[in-house]
Formats: structure tokens, sequence, C-alpha cells
């Protein structure tokens, strides 16, 4: 199914209104639902939902990795798209919440866990043996990205991200929202046994701090972003050694935090 569809609007243009065809990004639930149990219910776009469930459930902190994971069935039923999937431990508790296509809080574990507890067992990003990442790799790699983005020319209605090396991209992803597209990246990484702590993640959106917690947790050596990030991002990104990126447009972008994967880096207290 194409991630969008054909809608009939009203376009206000030269001081009259007039009839238009647009194309408008496909919305769609995706429920996942682990040893029988509902877990919670995504708005995607229902591309890759397997890598999107398995991503999704790592960042929550409710898997360790693929291993954890005995087997997946992707099924469609009259509640929308379905991903069934038996883990080795039962999730802590059935909540059958609702994620909207903005929220990338993680409501699942709300009330029991916050973005520190679900980072407490990570180690520190480990750090190369030297500086990898020039200036001239985030700016190309961005340029890139808005390239490649043409799910989001067609219908202005959806956040890109993508897996990188400094000099390519490896894995391209869009969706609604920016958790969605990360979710699926780190998903397909896992399960594919991609490590990620020698690559950087590239995106549009601002980097709050539940985008900077996908990232951490996933081991993700870099995230650059087009927008601007939060103080609390800034904060775990310093904590657990991300080099954060934000604000990237033409020649310039700003560096929130590194640790010593930047080229000619300038120091951080």
């Amino acid at each position: 199914m194409a991630p969008h569809v054909s809608s009939a609007i009203l376009e206000y243009r030269d001081g009259a209104y007039q009839a238009a065809e647009v194309r408008t990004i496909l919305e769609r639930p995706l429920r996942i639902v682990a040893n029988g149990r509902d877990v919670v219910t995504l708005q995607c776009t229902g591309m890759e939902p397997g890598f999107l469930a398995v991503g999704y459930l790592f960042g929550c902190g409710l898997i360790e990795g693929a291993d954890d994971l005995v087997g997946m069935d992707i099924v469609e039923d009259a509640s929308g798209m379905v991903v069934r999937m038996e883990l080795r431990r039962a999730p802590p508790r059935a909540s059958g919440v609702r994620l909207t296509s903005g929220m990338g809080r993680d409501l699942l574990t709300q009330g029991t866990a916050n973005a520190h507890s679900v980072l407490a067992g990570s180690k520190r990003i480990p750090l190369p043996s030297e500086p990898f990442l020039r200036p001239e790799n985030i700016l190309e790699l961005v340029r890139e990205l808005h390239a490649r983005s043409s799910l989001y020319r067609l219908t202005r209605g959806c956040h890109n991200a993508s897996l990188c090396c400094p000099g390519a991209m490896l894995i391209f992803r869009s969706d609604i929202g920016r958790h969605n597209a990360i979710d699926t990246i780190v998903g397909q990484c896992l399960l594919e046994g991609i490590s990620l702590e020698d690559k950087l993640i590239v995106s549009t959106g601002r980097v709050a701090s539940e985008i900077a917690q996908k990232a951490i947790r996933a081991g993700v050596g870099a995230y650059v972003s087009t927008a601007a990030a939060t103080s609390q991002a800034v904060e775990s990104a310093r904590r657990h050694g991300l080099t954060l990126i934000g604000n990237v447009t033409g020649d310039t972008f700003r560096v929130y935090n590194d640790p010593g994967r930047l080229v000619a880096a300038p120091l951080f207290p």
C-alpha cells in the first residue's frame, strides 16, 4: 500500500477558493501485541511495521535485543494492522495505550519509569580511537536527506530519518512522526545485527528528550537534526556521551555536545 492517498480539497488562491486534489500522507493504526497482551497502538504510515514494532519495544526498555524476540507475525484485522510478537519474557503490564502521530513520549511506562530509568542500564557510548566526523560530512548528509524526501515533497506531512556512516547514507525512512522513523531504523538494525556506535542518525524535527533517549539507548554515536534540541536532550547527550548536532541549514549547524567524534571539535565542559 502506498504511504499516501488522494484527497479532494478546496484551495485558496488568487483571491478565491477552487477545487483541488492533493496527496495526503497515510495515517493508520498499528497495534503491537506481545505474548497475547495489547501493548500499544501507534499511529503511523504502516511502512515496515515489523521493524517499527521491534524498535519501539527496544526504545521503551521492554526488550534488550533481537534475542528477546521468539517470533513475529504481521496481520490485518478489523482494527487495522497488527504485529503479534512472542517474547522470551512477557511485558510488565498490558496498557493498550494509543500514541498519536505527534506523541513521541513514552506513555507506555509513564508512572512507572521515566527517561532516566529506561537509560539507567545504558553504558556511556564508546568513543572511537580518533575523531572521524567532519563538518562537510554533516552538511552533505543533510543535503542528501532532503534530496531523498520525495514523500515529504508530495505530501508535506512526514518526517525523515536516516542511518549513516560519515561518507554514505545507509538506511532512509519516512513516517508521520520522527520517533516512528527512528524506531524503524533501530528495529531494522537490531534484527539485522547492524552496529550503531560507529554510525550517526540524521533526521528532521526537534530533538526532544525522548528522541535523545532513543539514540542513547540504541548506542548510536552521533545524532544530527535539521532542527533545535531541548535542554533535557542536551543534558542527556552530555551525560551519556552522545554527539548531538542540530539546526543544520545551508552551511551552518550547532554542536550541542561532542565528547570527541568531530574532527577539530571544540571543547565542552
